[in-house]
């Protein structure tokens, strides 16, 4: 495995390419934005594990800085998703196949999504903490947790009644319940296979493991939809154990795609 700096010269915007020794040339390359305030590393690292173990695997992997973001300069105009789209140009300019598999945490799941919406080359893509959507189910298991913790129904009150500071940061504003089932039709139309990850500290917005299905019932049994919760980690992956886990789970999903799953999809 070797590693290179990947320079997107069309948005000014630089990358980490971890390259297999040795390189198929029609195998997809597995693209992980940043996410948040992290540059190309990802929180804890998680991106440069994640995308080592790709390149072990046979998987080329870039992890990339978004305009204004990291080693990349900012550029006139910051649109993730143009940032997106001219890396995958410039990765199909540069010999790697035209197909990606997208890899996103939080903002950077929110920027996958919209890329994926406009560029048929993402023929896959996993979306870690990214859109939730409440359903009946979340709202009653919402409620007894702060039953079971009064000092939390304290706090909800207080912020009702107190300003905010002004420090909360939305990194990204999710499309409605209608806009997200017309993607989905979408990504289904062609054929996109889809992995949702939930956090277990993700509870505010997502808080038991069958709630994106109960929100898109049509999709539980959709060969190619995956959805996994993964209770024990952080957001962030702060333990080494949770960083392991996601990545030898992230490994196992492209590689039995690529053997298999996304092998329906058209090149």
């Amino acid at each position: 495995m070797k590693e290179t700096v990947f320079n997107v010269a069309s948005r000014r915007s630089l990358g980490v390419l971890s390259v297999p020794d040795k390189l198929d040339a029609s195998v997809p390359t597995v693209l992980i934005p940043n996410t948040g305030l992290e540059h190309r590393v990802g929180p804890n690292r998680v991106h440069v594990h994640i995308c080592r173990a790709l390149a072990q695997a046979g998987v080329p992997a870039l992890r990339l800085d978004l305009s204004g973001m990291g080693d990349s300069s900012k550029g006139d105009h910051l649109d993730a998703t143009t940032d997106l789209g001219a890396a995958v140009d410039q990765l199909e300019a540069s010999g790697f196949a035209s197909r990606v598999i997208g890899v996103g945490l939080c903002s950077g799941a929110h920027d996958l999504h919209q890329l994926a919406r406009r560029d048929p080359r993402i023929i896959a893509a996993a979306f870690i903490d990214g859109y939730a959507y409440p359903t009946p189910l979340f709202h009653i298991h919402y409620l007894l947790q702060r039953l079971a913790e009064p000092s939390r129904i304290f706090k909800f009150v207080r912020r009702r009644f107190e300003e905010t500071d002004g420090d909360e940061i939305e990194y990204f504003q999710q499309p409605d319940r209608g806009q997200m089932s017309r993607d989905m039709d979408l990504f289904m139309q062609r054929n996109v296979s889809l992995w949702y990850v939930y956090t277990g500290q993700v509870q505010h917005v997502y808080n038991y493991p069958e709630q994106f299905f109960d929100a898109f019932p049509a999709l539980r049994d959709r060969p190619g939809v995956k959805l996994t919760h993964l209770r024990t980690s952080d957001h962030t992956f702060s333990r080494a154990a949770m960083r392991s886990n996601i990545t030898d789970q992230i490994v196992q999903w492209v590689t039995d795609g690529l053997r298999g799953g996304f092998a329906a999809i058209p090149g």
